[in-house]
């Protein structure tokens, strides 16, 4: 398992931060927004997940 920061972002504006220990980055923002996602391309609203351990920054969209 691996301690993940996961970040809801407005364009480049974070509106809240979560913590969690998941398996993956994907199911660490998954399991905190309650919504599936996908690789982020250039959506408004987004999420970044850091892995804590190495700080490592992924970025996901939500799926329509």
């Amino acid at each position: 398992m691996y301690r993940y920061v996961v970040e809801i972002m407005s364009g480049g504006e974070c509106t809240s931060v979560a913590y969690a220990t998941t398996t993956s980055p994907q199911a660490a923002a998954e399991w905190i927004t309650g919504r599936d996602v996908q690789d982020q391309q250039q959506e408004s609203e987004w999420v970044r997940v850091t892995d804590r351990s190495n700080r490592v920054v992924y970025k996901f969209a939500f799926k329509f």
